[in-house]
């Protein structure tokens, strides 16, 4: 009998940990439908990380596009090119709604070495808890088989402990590929958070290479 009430209570446990893990596995972040790369202004020389905070819909269009660093005179830019991305909606138990996803940019100067400063604006700035944000930045070499000018852009997760897991190119073919997605595996981040404890979350690179020769 004592054994019979053992089985029922590991029994029990066991359905309740398939119920929560079960519930926490239909809960998907959102992915992007369509991404657009804007041009980069001409005759550009400055560089840099921007990010911006993207809202999305439970249709999964952008309703808004907060910028949480800028540089100059990429914002503009991208911010515009921000709003017409689309993406299959976050979910949670099957129905869609509404979340907040991180694009940061890293936007190389036309220099074939980019020396990082002492002390980097991302360090500084004040980026919402429930996203992820840059401690450690990578910058990306520009390939020693490339020519020109690209951009390419990923798709990726930060992990509960802040590392980057899942990189995807969104717009492959370009020389730029490998650099890109070898320096955004390298970089690490302070987690997202949801009700005060760290949290996986969903995040975009946008990495422009910009060449030094016409």
């Amino acid at each position: 009998m004592a054994l019979s009430s053992c089985w029922r209570m590991v029994l029990a446990l066991s359905l309740a940990a398939a119920v929560e893990a079960s519930a926490q596995g239909h809960a998907t972040p959102p992915h992007v439908l369509r991404a657009i790369a804007p041009p980069t202004p001409f005759n550009v020389q400055s560089g840099g990380v921007a990010a911006f905070a993207l809202t999305v819909d439970e249709t999964g269009s952008v309703t808004a596009v907060d910028t949480i660093q800028d540089v100059v005179p990429h914002g503009g830019v991208l911010r515009e090119a921000l709003r017409g991305w689309s993406f299959e909606p976050a979910r949670e138990q099957g129905r869609a709604m509404r979340s907040r996803v991180l694009l940061v940019a890293f936007l190389r100067p036309p220099e074939l070495a980019v020396i990082a400063p002492e002390r980097p604006r991302y360090l500084e700035a004040t980026a919402p808890a429930d996203l992820p944000w840059p401690t450690s930045v990578t910058v990306p070499p520009y390939p020693p088989n490339a020519l020109g000018s690209g951009k390419v852009i990923l798709e990726a997760d930060v992990t509960e402990e802040g590392k980057v897991t899942g990189a995807r190119v969104l717009n492959p073919g370009t020389p730029f590929d490998g650099a890109a997605t070898g320096a955004a595996q390298e970089w690490i981040f302070r987690p997202a958070a949801r009700d005060g404890r760290p949290t996986q979350a969903r995040v975009y690179f946008l990495f422009s290479f910009v060449g030094t020769t016409p």
